[in-house]
C-alpha cells in the first residue's frame, strides 16, 4: 500500500477490517463453551458481514476520480489513516485463527474483541474525515455508531462474566 490512499483503498481496509473481525468472531464462537457466548460472537460475526457489504456497496458507488486521486492535499490525513490502518488489531494480526487459539478464556476473547471495536471506531472516525459526503460519509457514521454499541454489549458480558466468576 502506497503511503496516499484514495477513497477505493480506504474501503478497502475497511473491507478487510471487517473481514478480519468476522472471522474473529466466528473463530471465537467455535471455541466458546458457553451457549450465551457463542451467541453472542455469532451475532457479531452477522454484524461485521453487514459491514462488509456496506463497504462493498459503497466502495463501487465511488466515481472514478475518486479511485485514482488523493483527497487531502498536504497528505496529513492520510498519513493518519494509513497509521490507523496499520495499528488496527486485525490488520497486525493476519492469521485470526491463530490469533484466537491463544485466548484461553472467554474474558481474553472479549478484551481483545473490545479492542477491535475501539481500533475499528478511531479507524473509521478518520476514514469519515477524508471522505467526502457523496461517497457515504452518514453511512459510516452509522457504522460509528454501530461499533460503539458493539463496544457497550461486550464491556456488558465482560462485567456479567467477572460477576459470575
Amino acid at each position: 500500500m502506497s503511503l496516499y490512499l484514495n477513497a477505493n483503498e480506504i474501503f478497502q481496509i475497511g473491507v478487510q477490517i471487517e473481514t478480519n473481525g468476522k472471522l474473529f468472531y466466528e473463530a471465537a464462537a467455535r471455541q466458546a463453551h458457553e451457549d450465551a457466548t457463542k451467541k453472542l460472537f455469532k451475532e457479531l460475526a452477522f454484524w461485521e458481514n453487514q459491514h462488509i457489504d456496506l463497504f462493498e456497496r459503497l466502495r463501487l458507488q465511488i466515481p472514478e476520480a475518486g479511485k485514482t486521486e488523493d483527497f487531502d492535499p498536504d497528505s496529513e490525513l492520510q498519513i493518519y489513516i494509513k497509521a490507523t490502518a496499520d495499528s488496527h488489531v486485525f490488520v497486525k494480526n493476519m492469521d485470526i485463527q491463530k490469533l484466537v487459539s491463544t485466548l484461553k478464556t472467554p474474558r481474553e476473547v472479549l478484551d481483545l474483541a473490545v479492542t477491535f471495536e475501539k481500533d475499528s471506531v478511531v479507524f473509521y472516525s478518520a476514514m469519515k474525515k477524508a471522505v467526502p459526503g457523496s461517497y457515504g460519509k452518514d453511512r459510516i457514521d452509522a457504522l460509528i455508531t454501530e461499533e460503539i454499541q458493539h463496544i457497550a454489549i461486550l464491556i456488558q458480558k465482560k462485567e456479567h462474566l467477572e460477576n459470575q466468576g
